[in-house]
């Protein structure tokens, strides 16, 4: 199961929002793009690339979306938590003290 930190959650519904109100669907369209992302992401929890930029912990894994311009980031220790969902335009770090946030003792 993957758990969204809060401010994911918040991303994950502005982002559709946002695309809902460019084209009718489309923020539906963006939707089942993440939810197919996820599942793939909880068959293979290593599949996201570790995000390698100076300053990133070394537990931090992203996964590009296809047709959308969006990073889902996440982590798998604890357990499996998004972090973020990530437009390409943002700092890449901006949610790097969201790490706080996870429970580290489940």
């Amino acid at each position: 199961m993957i758990d969204l930190l809060d401010a994911a959650s918040f991303e994950l519904a502005d982002a559709s929002d946002w695309y809902e109100t460019r084209a009718i669907g489309l923020g539906d369209r963006f939707l089942d793009e993440v939810e197919s992302a996820f599942a793939l992401i909880e068959e293979n929890q290593e599949l996201g690339s570790v995000w390698l930029l100076e300053g990133m912990p070394p537990n931090v894994r992203h996964f590009p979306l296809q047709t959308f311009p969006y990073s889902i980031v996440y982590v798998l220790e604890p357990h499996l938590v998004v972090v973020a969902m990530a437009h390409e335009s943002q700092e890449p770090r901006y949610w790097i003290d969201r790490l706080d946030e996870i429970d580290r003792t489940s």
